[in-house]
């Protein structure tokens, strides 16, 4: 078999994994006593995931990152799932606050299924990627192209977590970032948690599927140091490890992405294929948006 054959044969492998996924998801979405908020978010990532496990059938290298994305969030929301919260969170100090949001105990072995329906996922792109055709002297380039949209979807996907919590996880999950918020004396903090989440998900759908993506990355990577300075980073120290956290995390993430701001989404992005659509020539006017944004 050739490595052509191997893909097309994991992609309906990922497809059957991806059902089973959204199969389950609509199982807790039915039988149990999820908000309307909740059944909202994980249904419309749900639809999305099911689009993206028939497009990534094709083999397209926008498919799969539009599928490792709806993979994620769809992993992540059932993962972090309380069907039966505390009654009050009053009185928690802001580090008992963000454990609240950031472990479980989620839907027991939704978890896992979202990492093998990921390794799957990340197969397919190395096989797509492996499969390409092109001269022997151009192949390092290719290599390097491969490489360069991993990373930008890898930084993209980091986010997930976060916009997950902050505006697709409920309201519990809503009100507990508001009161964490509010404990580092940021003003109207149920607006911030909206903000954060928006600009979180803006980058993390912009830097997966490359589109607008230097602006975007742009926006990520001021986000994270701005982040990094209002939860007061920078006065603890560089190293992660201290106490309540150095800025040592935010300033890496936020320079990996500053570089997706310079070199644009590549080759195997929307921007791209954007770019070498007819689109710009049927719409003069945009010529001068295209080079700043694509």
């Amino acid at each position: 078999m050739s490595v052509d054959d191997y893909a097309r044969w994991l992609s309906r492998v990922t497809l059957a994994v991806a059902i089973i996924m959204i199969g389950w998801g609509l199982s807790v979405v039915l039988g149990q006593p999820v908000t309307a908020w909740f059944t909202a978010s994980a249904t419309i990532w749900m639809a999305l995931l099911l689009i993206s496990a028939f497009w990534q059938l094709r083999g397209s290298f926008t498919a799969i990152a539009a599928l490792a994305l709806a993979t994620a969030v769809v992993s992540r929301l059932f993962s972090i799932l309380r069907l039966n919260p505390p009654a009050s969170i009053e009185g928690l100090n802001p580090q008992e606050l963000d454990l609240q949001v950031a472990t479980g105990p989620g839907v027991p072995g939704f978890e896992l299924l979202g990492w093998v329906l990921g390794f799957l996922v990340l197969v397919h792109f190395v096989l797509r990627a492996a499969s390409v055709e092109a001269p022997a002297d151009s192949r390092e380039a290719a290599r390097n192209v491969a490489a360069l949209t991993f990373i930008r979807i890898y930084v993209g996907l980091m986010f997930v977590p976060h916009f997950g919590s902050h505006i697709l996880g409920g309201p519990y999950q809503f009100n507990i970032y508001t009161l964490y918020f509010a404990s580092l004396g940021l003003h109207m903090p149920a607006m911030q948690v909206v903000l954060a989440g928006v600009i979180e998900l803006i980058t993390a759908i912009g830097l997966t599927l490359g589109l607008f993506t230097r602006p975007v990355a742009l926006l990520g990577s001021v986000y994270l140091l701005m982040s990094m300075l209002w939860g007061g980073h920078f006065q603890i120290g560089y190293v992660w490890a201290l106490p309540d956290g150095g800025y040592e995390f935010g300033v890496f993430w936020a320079v990996m992405i500053a570089v997706f701001a310079v070199l644009g989404g590549g080759p195997l992005s929307v921007d791209n294929a954007i770019r070498q659509s007819d689109f710009q020539s049927r719409w003069p006017r945009l010529r001068a948006a295209r080079l700043l944004f694509l």
